[in-house]
């Protein structure tokens, strides 16, 4: 099968710019070739990064080596370049991007143009023995600390029997929760549940003996702290620092859909007070474009949680002019969140992409102030 391939325009890029790849239509039909290739190439001293969209197993940023990047997308997989964007980390440059498709991968870039081979890599370092850790109460009072700086509104610590549990009665907020215990204690695990009856929640502590653990509520509850351990005599202690929830959540959406809206916002590291609701939109799985006219140079705060099912993954977009940006969902952030302002006219490029079966999601935007005016 013949290789069709094409030079896309060059770009002046500066460090910090995000610029995105677009590919002709025909660089993804499946009759021209189950292949296809994008290749990237600016001087040898220039650092960039490239994102595509996230596809499962697959790596979606990569770094160019000698100022230059090459990347391959076969069959389903290549659907992952229709959301390229590259991210200059060098001062200035030009990037020079081509595309191909063929039946296969075309050979290494290096082939080609030997001068962008980096060599091989060095072998990790010898990172030395592992520092000792701190004394059990200069932790817990490290994390007090810690807390308190990020803008705990209280700070609870108690013992943690190895029998029994330790009642704790949460205000509507986000709580973090620390249990660790003397060095050396046997492993344990943390079951977390609102009643005796409850199937509870279960967290394993780390090598080191610690749990981390975040949780967010739009009510008042009741938690039930255990353990599960061999040890009896060890000393654990559990410390938990509250924040409030961000002022001007839209409550009347219910209090389940409300803490997942405060995941998705950062949890204890959302903003302490959200502008007015400018737009909430419900959508199913697959990708939803939703263009819109807002007001000109404002800032806004977008974020988008799930409604109903279980998402294998979901991503939200926004293009403002000549600024890109994507937020994706993963294990630590349950739904993705993102920033940004608009121009002189307003008209912003949002998109929702949601992979999941019986998937519902419900995007909110949080008009937060004005932006910085653009220059004439």
């Amino acid at each position: 099968m013949q290789t069709r391939s094409q030079e896309l325009r060059l770009r002046l890029m500066e460090r910090g710019d995000v610029t995105p790849i677009v590919l002709p239509p025909w660089s993804l039909d499946e009759t021209r070739g189950p292949c296809t290739t994008l290749v990237v190439v600016a001087p040898t001293s220039t650092q960039f990064l490239l994102q595509t969209h996230a596809w499962p197993g697959l790596p979606n940023v990569l770094a160019s080596q000698a100022g230059a990047l090459q990347l391959t997308r076969c069959g389903h997989e290549r659907v992952s370049l229709v959301q390229a964007l590259v991210e200059m980390r060098s001062p200035r440059a030009v990037v020079h991007t081509l595309v191909a498709v063929g039946a296969d991968a075309p050979p290494p870039l290096t082939t080609i143009l030997p001068a962008r081979d980096p060599g091989p890599a060095a072998p990790a370092g010898e990172p030395g023995p592992a520092p000792k850790r701190a004394p059990l109460a200069e932790r817990v009072r490290s994390f007090e600390a810690t807390t308190r700086n990020a803008g705990a509104s209280g700070i609870d610590t108690a013992l943690l029997p190895s029998q029994g549990y330790v009642r704790l009665m949460l205000e509507p907020g986000c709580h973090r929760l620390l249990a660790t215990g003397n060095e050396g204690a046997p492993p344990y695990t943390l079951l977390l549940a609102e009643n005796d009856a409850d199937a509870p929640e279960r967290l394993a502590a780390s090598e080191n003996g610690d749990v981390y653990h975040e949780l967010c509520s739009a009510r008042a509850r009741r938690l039930l702290v255990s353990l599960e351990s061999t040890a009896e005599d060890a000393e654990r202690k559990l410390t938990v620092a509250h924040f409030p929830l961000p002022v001007g959540l839209p409550a009347r959406f219910g209090p389940e859909l409300v803490e997942r809206l405060v995941r998705a916002l950062g949890g204890s590291t959302a903003p302490r007070k959200l502008g007015p609701l400018a737009a909430t939109t419900l959508g199913a799985q697959g990708r939803t474009p939703l263009p819109r006219l807002l007001l000109p140079q404002t800032c806004y705060l977008a974020a988008a949680a799930i409604v109903h099912g279980a998402a294998q993954n979901l991503s939200l977009g926004a293009r403002a002019g000549a600024w890109n940006g994507e937020s994706t969902s993963d294990a630590d952030q349950p739904g993705p969140h993102l920033g940004f302002c608009t121009g002189q006219s307003g008209q912003v490029e949002l998109d929702v992409e949601a992979r999941g079966l019986g998937l519902a999601w419900a995007l909110f935007l949080f008009q937060m102030g004005p932006a910085r005016p653009e220059a004439p």
